[in-house]
């Protein structure tokens, strides 16, 4: 038997495309700063009340949950198993009435972002973690795709291109995630590392093969953790793993020390971006990107102000006035990509959030909006202007 959702949200589907509207996909609009603009007039479909987790397996390692269901609430099952969703999923809060649950941030909203923290260098990102969805089409056909297992796709990965795409191809109604058993041991080394010395400490621990799950270095001021040009290197797995690499670090930088109790609180901001600056307000002439790029990429490809480093290089955030084209073109020569994260409307509107695409990315971008959304009313125009 249909549930109500389903019911509800193919009228609105219907009315949609009868009124050939955009429907703006919403849950706890925590991350409705991400990406373009939504465009006007348009109808929302509020996923919210599409919520609870419908099976969890701890021995196989497999949650079936809403999509509608709060991240928060959907972890601490988990955590109650001694399990947790890997990648790290930012949770950022929202207003809400005083007394009511927290907004952090919905299933099918961290799914359609395929945003991912800290874990995402050790652990793989949002992507690898999605084994199957259930969707409805621009149709409001019900489609499923994968299931509960790793190894159970023939043809396309239908499931895995919902990842990242901010609700394009369709309303995302279930999901079935790979978890992943808490580390059995944890510790976090600070060390003191001037920009300049960054890329030799990378190599090192990229070359030693320390069981790194998570690492954050960056030269601006961080409320209690007020030491500039420090980066702190989480280290997880079997106890006698972590210890050896512990010994490798001490071998190798006499200025480190490892942190004491605070070192969740520091990842869970981290992870939440709640440090000042992620939260202070850009100025119209100033971009916060977020640049993904080889491990390798020289640390000063894009000058900035205020920097961050993740992921050992590999993701950056800069906040630069240096202009949006030079910024892409450099971060493209590269060989990765350069995300407008935080900028004023206007300048989101001129240029995108995301790098653009080549003629033929583009077309397989259209050719699948055209299968899965053939009216177009999905979110339009939040990934690119073009669809």
């Amino acid at each position: 038997m249909e549930n109500s959702f389903i019911t509800y949200s193919r009228q609105l589907i219907e009315e949609a495309r009868n009124r050939k509207s955009n429907l703006v996909i919403t849950g706890h609009n925590s991350k409705k700063f991400y990406g373009n603009p939504d465009i006007s007039p348009h109808m929302e479909l509020d996923t919210t009340t599409n919520d609870g987790i419908i099976d969890y397996d701890p021995s196989e390692l497999v949650v079936r949950v809403r999509s509608g269901t709060s991240i928060i609430n959907l972890e601490k099952e988990l955590f109650s198993r001694n399990q947790f969703l890997n990648f790290e999923p930012p949770r950022f809060k929202t207003k809400t009435v005083p007394g009511l649950e927290e907004r952090v941030g919905t299933v099918g909203g961290m799914i359609a972002s395929g945003l991912s923290g800290p874990g995402r260098f050790f652990y793989g990102g949002c992507r690898e973690s999605v084994l199957g969805l259930t969707i409805l089409d621009g149709n409001g056909k019900l489609m499923r795709f994968g299931g509960s297992v790793i190894k159970n796709v023939a043809g396309y990965d239908v499931s895995r291109l919902n990842v990242g795409a901010l609700g394009c191809l369709g309303l995302i109604t279930e999901a079935f995630l790979r978890t992943y058993p808490q580390p059995l041991s944890e510790t976090t080394v600070e060390l003191g590392v001037a920009r300049k010395e960054l890329s030799e400490t990378i190599k090192f621990c990229y070359t030693e093969q320390l069981p790194i799950s998570g690492s954050f270095w960056t030269n601006v001021e961080m409320g209690e953790f007020r030491k500039k040009e420090r980066l702190y290197i989480r280290l997880s797995g079997k106890e006698a793993l972590v210890s050896h690499a512990l010994k490798k670090i001490s071998g190798k930088f006499k200025n480190h020390s490892v942190m004491d109790n605070r070192a969740t609180s520091f990842w869970n901001n981290i992870r939440d971006q709640n440090l000042k600056f992620f939260t202070d307000k850009v100025s119209d002439d100033k971009i916060l990107w977020r640049i993904s790029v080889p491990l390798a990429t020289d640390v000063n490809l894009v000058m900035g102000e205020d920097l961050i480093f993740e992921w050992m290089g590999a993701l950056r955030w800069v906040k630069s006035k240096e202009s949006p084209l030079s910024v892409r073109d450099k971060v493209a020569r590269a060989g990765g990509h350069a995300t407008i994260y935080h900028a004023s409307q206007s300048i989101k509107e001129k240029y995108g959030s995301f790098s653009q695409l080549g003629d033929a990315s583009k077309r397989v971008h259209l050719n699948l909006k055209k299968v899965f959304d053939p009216k177009n009313i999905f979110n339009k125009g939040r990934l690119y202007h073009f669809m």
